[in-house]
């Protein structure tokens, strides 16, 4: 009976009234009820996750990561004791941040904006470290129920971000001294000013320093050898430098010296990214997913074991991948955290380009794209594929891994990856943002292809013009969506209008049930960092006419918890990620 009335409720909430519209719709432009609709559904799924996520400790303004669509409960992360713990990881929730605050512009309320104001102000308030680092991360959380903060990876878990890029325009509004502190305090944390190393890990007892960016700044890492490639040095100890966390590193300086004027920070920044630059192979023009590989700390005895992985016992692939010879090292892998490398990391170059006047950060950001794009992208069976292989263009497909290791057990054959639709934003937005038709074209041609292949039709020549799109598209995806929503913007062609209408006629179909936005109607959970909500918001500012320069705008949706958790056994402790382990959950494993 409980669990229905739940339901109930839920379901109830979404009748509430709406607030009153913004209608400032573009002068040759209709607002239909369709595109009410849209908004309408928006509004429920915000609503809900304000009444529920507030509903469950009123103790306190923030709310959990994700919520129950049968319950409206939190979830929770079961540690191997069996303690079941609802958690609020704010950097988790960024892309709700940025959801609210685009309500607001399109609705003209400023309700939502409050809420995210109340909420940033709450977790600033109380959950940042003497040292300046917030508690949130992925391996740090708030426990909903104590209000104390939570660590998943032991008793001291460590501070991470990784491709996370938080919402600073309001952290800004809300607590500019704490941002500022923060953004500091991330390089103090995360930077080896010394030997130029960097940890996705920082330290909580790290001291706070008022002058990080102080010192001056070193030759690069990279250097080239007399063939002018580069070599990559083997003397990381342990600390490898993850794009996935530079982009984090790099947006927070660029982020403060745009609010400060000192550009100092912003001068770390790009000599930390263009690190990575010169890592990048000459002839393919691929990059790479770190510019350093480890060293050997470990005993002999411990490395004698292959199936033993960390990175102490040297570069991982040079290991599991050696009949590749020098090619095979962790840098160079083309197959393997790829969505950090030419998603996640390319959106964040464009907007530092864009953003903060980084010009050649664009040009490359085209590099990166059109190597990857001509060396391993192909089309199979009608679908969209990365072909394996490392960035020399040296094929990895069909080998079969003779031994164990980091990439996977012993006799695992190399196949070809999907390549997910996240990869059609950072391949326009490289587009928009060259200044000539002529560095345009061959990122196009493969844009079409591409977007053809996921269903959406031909897009036509460079510019807009002629396009032959699927006006029926069944496509109900976010990136899609803006993708769509981002052509129009620029060409002011309406057919990318009305195939960005069906998407999200589309995403309202598939994935709004029971009163909130979930991946797909079996699926238990509503994940706060969902993009779906955001996308739809900005086709509802372009159909009113808002400027898309004046709406939150899309970076990443990579957060997450690791840790130590009770495997879905409930017997084994297991070491896993909420996406893995809580997300994949359906309403039929829900009791």
């Amino acid at each position: 009976m409980k669990k229905m009335l739940s339901i109930l409720l839920i379901l109830l909430t979404g009748l509430l009234t709406l607030p009153a519209l913004n209608l400032k719709a573009a002068d040759t432009l209709v607002y239909t009820d369709s595109d009410y609709a849209r908004l309408h559904a928006v509004i429920q799924h915000v609503d809900n996750v304000l009444k529920y996520g507030h509903e469950y400790n009123e103790d306190t303004k923030l709310i959990p990561d994700a919520i129950n669509t049968l319950t409206g409960e939190p979830a929770r992360w079961t540690f191997p004791n069996r303690a079941q713990v609802p958690y609020a990881d704010i950097a988790n929730q960024q892309n709700f941040f940025r959801t609210l605050v685009a309500l607001s512009n399109v609705t003209g309320s400023d309700k939502y904006k409050n809420e995210a104001v109340d909420i940033m102000g709450e977790f600033m308030t109380n959950y940042q470290s003497p040292n300046g680092l917030f508690y949130w991360g992925g391996h740090r959380a708030i426990n909903l129920d104590t209000l104390e903060v939570q660590s998943t990876e032991g008793p001291n878990g460590p501070h991470e971000l990784k491709n996370m890029m938080p919402f600073y325009e309001l952290m800004m509004e809300v607590d500019e001294e704490r941002t500022l502190k923060f953004m500091r305090q991330l390089w103090t944390a995360h930077f080896y000013w010394s030997t130029t190393d960097m940890n996705r890990h920082g330290s909580y007892s790290t001291a706070y320093d008022t002058n990080v960016f102080g010192q001056s700044i070193p030759g690069d890492v990279i250097v080239m050898d007399n063939d002018g490639n580069p070599i990559i040095p083997q003397d990381s100890p342990g600390l490898l430098p993850f794009v996935n966390s530079a982009t984090d590193l790099a947006y927070a300086a660029f982020a403060l010296s745009n609010h400060t004027f000192d550009t100092v920070p912003a001068e770390w920044a790009k000599y930390l990214m263009r690190q990575y630059n010169l890592a990048s192979n000459p002839i393919t023009g691929m990059t790479v997913y770190q510019f350093k590989s480890t060293l050997v700390s470990k005993s002999p005895i411990e490395c004698s074991d292959p199936a033993y992985t960390n990175s102490g016992c040297g570069d991982r692939v040079a290991r599991q991948f050696r009949d590749f010879g020098v090619i095979a090292r962790e840098p160079n892998v083309a197959w393997k955290n790829t969505q950090a490398i030419y998603v996640d990391n390319i959106l964040m170059l464009l907007e530092a380009a864009d953003k903060y006047g980084v010009s050649h950060f664009a040009d490359w950001a085209r590099d990166y794209m059109e190597g990857y794009l001509e060396y391993a992208y192909i089309r199979v069976d009608g679908r969209n594929k990365i072909i394996p292989m490392f960035i020399d263009g040296t094929v990895t497909y069909g080998y079969v891994v003779p031994e164990v290791g980091y990439f996977g057990p012993s006799n695992m054959r190399i196949d070809y990856v999907d390549m997910p639709t996240t990869y059609l934003l950072p391949i326009l937005r490289t587009i928009l943002q060259q200044d000539n038709d002529a560095d345009k074209e061959k990122l196009w041609s493969y844009f079409r292809d591409i977007v053809y292949t996921f269903g959406i039709g031909d897009i036509g020549e460079l510019g807009g013009a002629t396009p032959n799109l699927n006006i029926d598209t069944s496509i109900d995806d976010p990136f899609a969506l803006m993708t769509m929503v981002e052509l129009y913007d620029e060409t002011k062609n309406p057919a990318y209008l009305e195939v960005a209408r069906t998407i999200g006629n589309n995403i309202v179909r598939e994935k709004f049930h029971r009163g909130f936005f979930v991946q797909s109607e079996i699926m238990l959970y509503s994940r706060l960092d969902q993009p779906d909500t955001l996308a739809l918001l900005t086709l509802d500012a372009v159909l009113r006419g808002i400027d898309l320069d004046d709406m939150p705008f899309y970076l990443a949706d990579s957060g997450y918890i690791h840790g130590y958790l009770l495997s879905d056994d409930g017997v084994v402790e297991d070491r896993s990620y909420t996406q893995n382990v809580i997300y994949t959950k359906t309403i039929f494993d829900w009791e």
